[in-house]
């Protein structure tokens, strides 16, 4: 694990892991539909279905359980899509491996494959990536703000748990978007797909001595729950679409029956239930 992690130090009894594009920052489908699926009809010169592939794109990333995977899992799965429906993609095999046996899923590891084996597909989606960050970075401020509730609940957890930023964006692109903000300062440490996948990450901070039912996970995709899962972590979901509710919900209960004790069993099953409802409408 990265020294970023191994740095981090336990304070208080409880941890909050808190994800940032789609739950905590309203920019999850400015990002997709402005930047991740244009870019990709750009780079693999795919004009002529556009369209379709931008419905595809945000069926996949935004609208289905596979809703806040990694960019390059995203990618890896849409062009899967497009080899078989609309056009050949030269290299997609190797991209494909090297997605489902990196131990990290960030454009330096990308890079280093791409040096190893000169493959087309893994340049392109290096060239890709890029320009997601370079259009991102376009992105208004403004369209870029986090929800309503957000920084109230962060009040109150603040002096009552630790926070972690654990999100599987680039890490500099999430901390400018927190600092400009002011929710920065808020969080105590901030981990992303440069740290590792989120499941590494959280199973390395529960190894500083929290309790199993003092851990939490916050989170709008599935991803984020399986990382809750792997660590033996609470899970509390923001729904798509309904992130305000969701945050007003947890200062107002959810957050109470974390440091109560009394989070996991009833309570978390209900909100389970509801955030599995609300993916598949």
């Amino acid at each position: 694990m990265k020294n970023v992690v191994k740095d981090f130090e336990k304070s208080r009894d409880f941890l909050i892991c808190i994800d940032s594009d789609g739950c905590a920052m309203d920019t999850m489908d400015v990002k997709h539909m402005r930047c991740f699926a244009p870019c990709l009809v750009h780079e693999w010169d795919l004009g002529e279905y556009r369209d379709d592939i931008v419905r595809l794109w945000r069926k996949i990333n935004l609208l289905s359980r596979s809703r806040g995977i990694n960019r390059f899992k995203g990618l890896a799965k849409i062009l899967v899509e497009i080899n078989e429906n609309y056009a050949r993609v030269d290299g997609l095999d190797e991209l494909i491996y090297w997605v489902q046996t990196t131990d990290e899923l960030s454009e330096e590891s990308l890079r280093e494959a791409y040096e190893r084996t000169g493959c087309n597909c893994m340049k392109k989606a290096l060239e890709w990536s890029r320009l997601v960050n370079d259009s991102i970075v376009m992105i208004s401020n403004s369209r870029k703000s986090p929800f309503e509730g957000v920084e109230e609940a962060l009040k109150l957890i603040k002096g009552k748990a630790d926070v972690v930023i654990l999100t599987a964006s680039n890490g500099q692109e999430i901390r400018r978007e927190w600092e400009d903000s002011g929710l920065m300062e808020y969080a105590d440490l901030l981990l992303s797909q440069e740290s590792g996948t989120k499941e590494m990450c959280l199973r390395s901070l529960t190894e500083y001595g929290y309790e199993k039912d003092h851990v939490l996970m916050i989170g709008d995709a599935p991803a984020d729950k399986m990382a809750a899962e792997s660590a033996e972590a609470l899970f509390y979901p923001v729904l798509a679409y309904q992130e305000t509710e969701s945050w007003e919900e947890f200062a107002e209960e959810g957050l109470k029956h974390f440091l109560e004790g009394t989070f996991a069993g009833t309570y978390q099953e209900e909100k389970i239930k509801e955030f599995y409802a609300n993916l598949d409408l």
